[in-house]
């Protein structure tokens, strides 16, 4: 099918409750697609989902399109194509309804052809509705936050997506693979079609393995048919080298003589040959290697673009993980977007690509347990064939967490149901899912008596309620094995949340299960991955999280208390905003749990973590997701001679840590990485060495103190970018000193303008507590920072940042777009 994206000039209204209102929509607010309204709102103590979504509110919109379709095109079918709207999206057409889509996170196409006023203007409405509170567990975002795309073809053509390529086998040099083809027939006569299948380097270049078909489709229906190729002198895809190619399908009129058949319809898709297997002895194989997942969980958001999704801001998102030693992402709790996977292909990154967070029992009141009984199937469909000739999914997961995972409410049935479901749709990569402890899915009767367990650890250890997380239950232990057996036999891998404990004695009771820990807290990478390392039937982890997001907020709170205070966290109250439990924060700079992280991996690097010098003495109480309060920072204004603990990271023989010249004496290295210096604290340089066995240096870090701010600098990520209204620029602005150095103590209110051939898409920093919104143009930095986000505009030219703060005057950068 012709592909024509059409994102751009939608109008927006926000007062319409009724398609039948007579309001003129023209006088609404113009927005460019994918957009995100929630972002734009403010935030409120009376958000009745509260921290779940960051004490943001839904709410309902309406997006119009006018678009003319050519008379030329009457014969054939019109689509729209939309890669994601959160949620509860409805399609009209000229007034008429078109299409309903509940989940919020699939993509679907509506048939507008019977609707359109061809030669003629046709008005597109999509509508979503997310004024119900509590529909998720964290924020969503509202609006149509993806790519929209019109689709065109006759009445005979390609599917949507109709290509699925994957490899067989490979055998030195050469490759062989199938590829499906699925074409439909909208007519009322059967026939017989011609499809060819025709390999291309992702230059362009054709290659020599082409195929052939005769394909037969009834009246109304939809036929598949497949064809193998060879490939001389393969290029695998894989982690190190992500080679691609483009297949290519061409529907033709049937012909003894295909090649003078005239073209109908065509389609290409990316892939990537390579293969896959997991087993006990060897654990994940890709390419006939055993590879650990060196793993993080996302949400589908981006920072401070809220739900917003453009290739820019996906491929920057994946390639910070590959350049800090991540080779997998586990897409939490819901299928990504087209331009992530694709990032994820040409960066090589392989990723774990999620279905659903609930089943038919609630996680929320709200969510899409109350659409599941009907549109699962539809949904899985959906997403699995868009996205399954990705060569960077190498985990389908159909679950996470889900209440059903004991038992309740047919639970065995439906995770045998979907997994096969998804085989049916692919049979080429293993099939997983979530499970994580019995805090919920149990019958009334059994969760009581893990409650009382639970309790009586706590009164016995003097833990507050919110560390159930930390509490041994060894009620629900007993059980959590026999409950959850039947549940997870359809998978191919087991995920386990938080439940590493398990991973040994589970092995000797279920010696054939292959394990993925699809969830750990960020502080227990050192032990977490030793066992990762020890048992080759667990095939990687993923952290909780590598991206920072909005939702769920506090998750990671830390809290320093007087030495004999109860361990208890208070209730996260307004206005908490983030998470704060990732490896990268809201704008995406890298936290010190990313350090160490690296350095469990095998990163040679040294990092130097200071904890609070205002904390010293006191009681520390993290969250499970949280690390300690501290920074990478020298610069500690007002504690002076105070006593401050000094962390090195480090996975070397000894490390050295040295203060305005004066060395505290070398360590060996210490447990978990970690080499601890109590010291007082004294502007200046601070410098840490690491040491091998002989004594060599191996790498350093120095810190040094900043001084007073003086002056705002930009820093351009890029200062080129296309003019296509699609492409992203991100700036980082900092408060300085007269070195140039980033001041981190002095956290001011800062505004930002875009003028000329681009808008300020966000402005904003990684602060966790906060009032402010990230599209009004000023924000207070954090850390000594804030991040801009420049959306190009169609026209090439300058787009001019400028950027002030009272008294550091103003500064500006420019931006070519061409």
């Amino acid at each position: 099918m012709k592909r024509i994206n059409i994102d751009r000039e939608w109008y927006l209204d926000t007062k319409q409750t009724s398609i039948n209102s007579f309001r003129n929509v023209k006088e609404c607010r113009v927005v460019n697609l994918p957009h995100d309204l929630m972002i734009e709102t403010d935030v409120s103590p009376d958000a009745k989902s509260g921290r779940a979504s960051g004490y943001y509110k839904g709410s309902l919109a309406c997006y119009t399109k006018y678009v003319t379709i050519p008379e030329a095109l009457k014969d054939q079918r019109i689509l729209l194509e939309i890669d994601g709207a959160y949620m509860n999206t409805e399609v009209y057409c000229d007034g008429n309804f078109v299409k309903r889509h509940p989940y919020g996170y699939t993509p679907f196409h509506a048939d507008i052809t019977p609707y359109v006023r061809f030669g003629r203007e046709s008005r597109i409405q999509v509508i979503v509705n997310n004024e119900m509170p509590y529909t998720s567990r964290w924020y969503t975002g509202t609006g149509i936050y993806r790519h929209v795309d019109l689709l065109t073809a006759p009445y005979v053509h390609l599917s949507p997506w109709p290509i699925f390529a994957y490899t067989n086998r490979v055998d030195g040099n050469t490759a062989y693979i199938t590829v499906e083809v699925t074409a439909e027939n909208h007519t009322s006569k059967p026939g017989v079609w011609h499809i060819d299948v025709e390999l291309y380097t992702d230059d362009d270049n054709l290659l020599s393995a082409t195929g052939h078909m005769a394909v037969q489709i009834p009246a109304m229906g939809i036929r598949t048919g497949r064809v193998g190729l060879v490939v001389e002198n393969a290029q695998l895809w894989d982690i190190d080298n992500p080679k691609l190619y483009k297949v290519r399908a061409v529907l033709r009129e049937y012909s003894q003589v295909p090649a003078d058949a005239s073209v109908i319809d065509s389609a290409e898709t990316l892939f990537g040959i390579r293969t896959i297997s997991v087993d006990t002895k060897n654990g994940f194989m890709l390419n006939n290697r055993s590879v650990k997942l060196k793993g993080g969980c996302i949400h589908h958001t981006n920072g401070i673009l809220g739900a917003v999704s453009l290739y820019d801001c996906e491929y920057k998102k994946v390639k910070l993980h590959k350049d800090n030693g991540f080779n997998a992402i586990r897409c939490a709790h819901n299928p990504p977007s087209r331009d992530f996977l694709e990032a994820c292909d040409r960066l090589g990154i392989m990723v774990i690509n999620e279905a659903f967070d609930m089943f038919r029992m609630s996680g929320n009141p709200n969510d899409y347990h109350a659409y599941f009984e009907t549109h699962w199937k539809y949904d899985i469909e959906q997403f699995v064939t868009r996205d399954r000739s990705h060569p960077c999914i190498v985990l389908w997961s159909i679950f996470n967490e889900v209440q059903e995972r004991f038992g309740l409410s047919e639970g065995y049935a439906l995770s045998a149901d979907a997994a096969e479901h998804i085989r049916k749709l692919d049979g080429t990569r293993p099939v997983t899912g979530a499970v994580c402890g019995p805090h919920n899915g149990l019958e009334d009767d059994e969760m009581e008596k893990v409650f009382k367990s639970w309790q009586q650890i706590v009164e016995n250890k003097k833990l507050g309620t919110t560390n159930m997380q930390n509490a041994l239950v060894p009620y629900g232990d007993t059980i959590f094995a026999e409950r959850t057996e039947p549940f997870v036999a359809p998978l191919d891998v087991v995920g386990y949340n938080y439940y590493d404990g398990r991973y040994k004695s589970d092995h000797e009771k279920y010696p054939n299960r292959i394990i993925v820990g699809t969830e750990s807290f960020p502080k227990n990478i050192a032990t977490v991955w030793k066992l990762v390392e020890e048992c080759p039937y667990v095939i990687g982890d993923f952290t909780w999280t590598s991206m920072d997001y909005i939702g769920e907020a506090g998750v990671g709170m830390a809290l320093y208390v007087s030495p004999d205070a109860r361990d208890e966290l208070p209730e996260v109250k307004y206005p908490w905003r983030t998470a704060n439990c990732g490896d990268f924060d809201l704008c995406w700079d890298d936290r010190a749990q990313l350090h160490l992280r690296k350095i469990v991996w095998g990163s040679d690097e040294t990092y130097i973590f200071v904890h609070n010098p205002a904390n010293h003495g006191k009681k520390e109480i993290i969250s499970p997701w949280g690390f300690p309060d501290g920074a990478n920072e020298w610069t500690w204004n007002g504690f002076e001679g105070s006593p401050v603990r000094v962390d090195v990271y480090s996975r070397n023989h000894e490390v050295e840590l040295i203060l305005n010249g004066k060395s505290y004496g070398r360590q060996q290295a210490g447990k978990d990485f970690i080499t601890t210096f109590n010291i007082k604290y004294e502007p200046g340089t601070l410098k840490a060495i690491s040491y091998d066995n002989r004594g060599e240096k191996v790498s350093e870090h120095e810190l040094t103190t900043a001084g007073e701010v003086s002056k705002l600098i930009i820093k351009l990520e890029k200062s080129e970018a296309n003019a296509d209204g699609q492409s992203l620029v991100y700036a980082t602005v900092i408060t300085a000193d007269s070195e140039g150095r980033r001041v981190p103590s002095d956290d001011r209110l800062i505004k930002a303008e875009v003028s000329g051939a681009g808008h300020l898409l966000a402005f904003g920093s990684a602060r966790p507590i906060t009032t402010e919104n990230y599209t009004k143009g000023q924000f207070t930095t954090y850390l000594g920072r804030c991040q801009a986000i420049i959306r190009t505009g169609i026209e090439p030219g300058t787009a001019i940042l400028k950027v002030s703060s009272e008294g550091l005057g103003e500064t500006t950068a420019e931006i070519s777009v061409i």
